[in-house]
């Protein structure tokens, strides 16, 4: 629309200034006929009048320059200073074929020969939506992802034996309990674009984990663990793409694994690095842009799936003794909102929040006390694209209600290669 007006504002100057010079010449030709005796005076006059006709001319030769230099970088030319040498020179067949431009209403303009720093001018926030699934690969590319994540968490509990003489007074024993947890844990994920539309990763996590408790003597006691966590692999499919009101849409199919070690095959020493159940997660991915901004929004369900552990018989008379139980752990489901903004082609930020509800696990039938889960987490995030297909992702989070972390921060290092076709320069929403 801007080019259209400013081209528009060009077509009326130039008919102005040619009826102008119309005119101007049109007064030339009674002075020559009428044969003035004073010879100086007509010279002087036809002197002027040539030096505006030259006026005139430069300005529409400037005009149609600029127009000309215009329509070359906007089909393919070059932005930057070191290529003005190879702006195309002005003739008069490039004059006809400018103006026929200018009065054309069905002029295409081309984007697909932009320069590198047009093509790369939405990176950043086409890599923080890949990461947070609002976005697919291009066919043939292969992403790594290296991130690095550390939750802390804590509580503290209080345990009385005894009674309450009055509301603020307690006869018996009182202990307290505070237990901080620290989790480092990588995952290396792998992310690959197929034809159609298509899109498969492979999550492996791996890393070291840290749970220490002190009690009311302060006497600290501590737990860790180091090793492969649940693996997960998931294809996703681009359902719709953005036009007009319809946003694009996309879905995700997952399955976690239990190849990591569960609490139910533990010593007394060590921590679990999986959950001891399998899983199948469903999502719904939804984005929509208005430049420089991108809102998404995703819904998960997660069932994870029933199965039979070794526990205690809990047996005062034999300690030792065990029994087979079988566990419906609850299913889960939620969402997660949040914006996008591009503030530069290498710098984009993330603002979103976390939401998920998960059902109380039962044992044998019964529910487990204190197995329902609500969590909430607010998450800020930062993209930056220091080179060519390799990006650093920040992600922090601050956990809002009792049943998360209360600190999460993860450090991602992906990087990207063409594996057949064209080496794309950044990824492209799928059409």
């Amino acid at each position: 629309m801007l080019r259209r007006r400013l081209l528009g504002g060009v077509v009326t100057l130039l008919i102005l200034l040619l009826v102008a010079g119309g005119a101007a010449e049109a007064q030339t030709a009674p002075g020559a006929k009428a044969a003035q005796p004073q010879a100086q005076s007509k010279d002087a006059v036809d002197a002027k009048l040539q030096e505006a006709l030259r006026e005139r001319d430069a300005i529409i030769r400037n005009l149609l320059e600029r127009v000309d230099e215009l329509e070359w970088r906007i089909n393919g030319g070059f932005t930057s200073a070191a290529k003005l040498d190879e702006r195309p020179v002005i003739t008069a067949a490039a004059n006809s074929r400018i103006i026929n431009s200018l009065t054309s209403t069905n002029t295409v303009v081309s984007t697909a020969t932009y320069d590198a720093t047009e093509r790369q001018a939405t990176e950043a926030l086409d890599q923080a939506l890949i990461v947070r699934g609002g976005l697919l690969l291009p066919s043939g590319t292969i992403e790594i992802d290296n991130t690095t994540s550390y939750f802390s968490a804590s509580s503290d509990h209080v345990t009385i034996n005894g009674f309450a003489l009055l509301p603020v007074l307690v006869v018996g024993d009182i202990a307290s309990q505070r237990t901080r947890q620290d989790y480092l844990l990588p995952n290396l994920t792998t992310r690959l674009g197929l034809p159609h539309k298509f899109q498969m990763d492979v999550n492996i996590p791996y890393g070291y984990e840290l749970i220490r408790s002190v009690d009311a003597t302060n006497a600290e006691t501590s737990k860790s663990n180091f090793g492969l966590g649940d693996i997960s692999a998931g294809v996703s499919r681009q359902l719709t793409t953005e036009h007009g009101k319809l946003p694009d849409m996309l879905a995700n199919v997952r399955f976690k694994s239990t190849t990591g070690q569960d609490s139910f095959s533990l010593t007394s020493s060590e921590v679990a690095l999986g959950t001891g159940f399998n899983a199948i997660q469903g999502n719904l991915t939804m984005a929509k842009s208005s430049d420089p901004v991108v809102f998404f929004g995703n819904l998960s369900y997660t069932a994870n799936l029933p199965a039979d552990h070794t526990i205690s018989a809990n047996d005062p008379t034999n300690p030792s003794a065990t029994t087979i139980g079988h566990f419906n752990p609850g299913s889960a489901a939620g969402f997660q909102i949040g914006s996008i903004l591009a503030l530069n082609p290498e710098v984009s930020m993330t603002v979103g929040w976390d939401q998920r509800f998960t059902r109380a696990t039962q044992l044998n039938g019964a529910d487990i006390p204190a197995s329902y889960l609500v969590e909430g987490t607010l998450r800020l995030g930062t993209s930056y694209v220091y080179a060519p297909g390799r990006t650093i992702d920040l992600s922090f989070g601050v956990g809002l209600t009792p049943d998360t972390p209360n600190l999460q921060f993860s450090v991602g290092l992906p990087f990207r290669r063409s594996l057949w076709g064209e080496k794309p320069l950044k990824p492209t929403k799928v059409h």
